[in-house]
């Protein structure tokens, strides 16, 4: 019954992402779906151990646009650069609570990882990226009593507010067009539903398969309420590609079952 309703609230969000509806979008939703059922077979043990080649490939990808800044720049590459540099983080944040090292190695790897996605964001012109996702961050930082390592992340992502006014983007925008009330509110539930969901599995058991959604859906959950409420001028809203591939591999993980050895 849990698998249903979850599969059904990711449709009903999934849809929402668009505001208008054609064959080519309808095709992209299914894909989503097809995904989320494909890495729902996969076991978690293999997809946790994807953690350090995610994040090998996000630095490879800094390397790249360090000496090569032309290569990655562009549609569709901007996918797998947002995708890399959302995954390579989250990946990491899932692990914390079972690695358990001391505070200075998980300064450093927090550091090297968030300012490392900061910059291929950055590169692929998604700075503003930054803002939610170290919100999300803290936050889960917060949740799992690692209250001194936010200081850093706030850090960072105040210098890269900077930057991004220095750049001269704009941070409110005139909020997304063709978007009623009715679908507003769909993609406010729906995400909130999600991840009250996901909060609820974390909370009865810590553990990689638990924690990833759950960071996630509250990255997704911000992203979503910076768009709507606070009219910001970009986000996973206006890239529903980029946001249909990090959506997918988080429901997939939340359909697990919370038991599953890894």
């Amino acid at each position: 019954m849990k698998k249903v309703c979850i599969y059904i609230l990711a449709a009903i969000l999934l849809f929402s992402f668009f505001r208008e509806i054609n064959i080519v979008k309808v095709l992209l939703m299914l894909a989503a779906l097809a995904s989320i059922f494909a890495i729902d077979r996969v076991p978690a043990k293999y997809i946790m151990a994807m953690k350090y080649p995610v994040i090998l490939l996000s630095f490879g990808v800094t390397a790249c646009f360090f000496f090569y800044p032309r290569v990655l720049a562009g549609y569709p590459m901007e996918i797998v650069v947002t995708f890399l540099a959302f995954y390579s983080l989250t990946f990491y944040m899932a692990g914390m609570e079972e690695k358990k090292n001391d505070f200075f190695k998980e300064v450093a790897a927090v550091s090297i990882l968030f300012i490392s996605s900061s910059f291929n964001l950055f590169i692929a012109g998604k700075l503003l990226f930054v803002l939610p996702l170290a919100v999300a961050t803290m936050l889960l930082l917060f949740v799992l009593d690692k209250n001194r390592l936010t200081p850093f992340i706030a850090g960072y992502a105040l210098i890269a507010m900077i930057i991004a006014y220095r750049q001269g983007i704009n941070f409110m925008g005139t909020g997304l067009l063709g978007l009623n009330d009715v679908n507003r509110y769909i993609l406010l539930g729906a995400s909130f539903i999600l991840l009250v969901i996901g909060f609820a599995g974390f909370m009865k058991k810590r553990t990689f398969s638990t924690i990833l959604p759950f960071f996630g859906f509250l990255y997704i959950a911000i992203d979503i309420f910076m768009v709507l409420g606070l009219r910001s001028s970009t986000g996973l809203l206006y890239q529903p590609v980029i946001l249909l591939a990090i959506v997918s591999p988080l429901v997939a993980m939340m359909l697990k079952p919370e038991g599953e050895r890894l």
